[in-house]
């Protein structure tokens, strides 16, 4: 008798653990498909697209989590005698910290705006650059972890990587195919 009801007590946390593992990620995947549908435009400059919102979450989430752990491993009594150090948990509170404000950094920074003849953006660090569809001296459209990744590479050594499934890079596209099908760059102002 004792056989089925320890069955049912290991069962459970497990099954438990795994709903909430699939809630997560099925929660991540809504909030992907919501960022590919609506865009998150800049108020003030529409034509600027900036990172989803979840960046911002998972930043906002990864500095709470520093300050609790920061916290409980720097107020704690530290006995050199113990075994128990708590160095590593410092170390740790430090890395997730780092790890917060990367992200909340990147989100605040970060946007990119295709326009009609260049396309602008800014990095996670602030600086404003510019890549003019003409200066383009390689581009390549590889697959990465399953997703489409669009790189380009201007004359004078301006790079550019991101995900045109959740950009619309429409105008820059648009050159890439007039490039392709004409042998040259689209000039400024000219039709595509």
């Amino acid at each position: 008798m004792s056989g089925p009801c320890l069955y049912r007590r290991r069962v459970t946390p497990f099954l438990l653990k795994m709903a909430l593992v699939l809630l997560a990620l099925a929660l991540v995947g809504v909030m992907v498909m919501r960022a590919r549908k609506h865009p998150n435009r800049a108020k003030d400059y529409p034509e600027r697209v900036r990172m989803p919102k979840l960046i911002l979450f998972v930043g906002v989430l990864l500095l709470a989590v520093a300050v609790f752990i920061g916290l409980a491993a720097f107020t704690a009594d530290d006995n050199p005698e113990s075994p128990a150090s708590l160095l590593p948990m410092r170390i740790g509170a430090v890395a997730v910290l780092i790890a917060g404000a990367l992200f909340t950094l990147l989100y605040r920074n970060w946007y990119v705006a295709p326009g009609a003849d260049a396309v602008h953006f800014r990095t996670i660090f602030g600086r404003e650059k510019t890549i003019v569809y003409s200066d383009i001296t390689d581009y390549r459209m590889l697959t990465t972890r399953g997703q489409p990744n669009l790189r380009i590479r201007s004359s004078d050594g301006t790079k550019l990587s991101l995900n045109p499934a959740l950009f619309d890079m429409s105008p820059l596209l648009a050159a890439i195919a007039f490039k392709e099908r004409t042998g040259r760059w689209p000039l400024r102002g000219e039709a595509r």
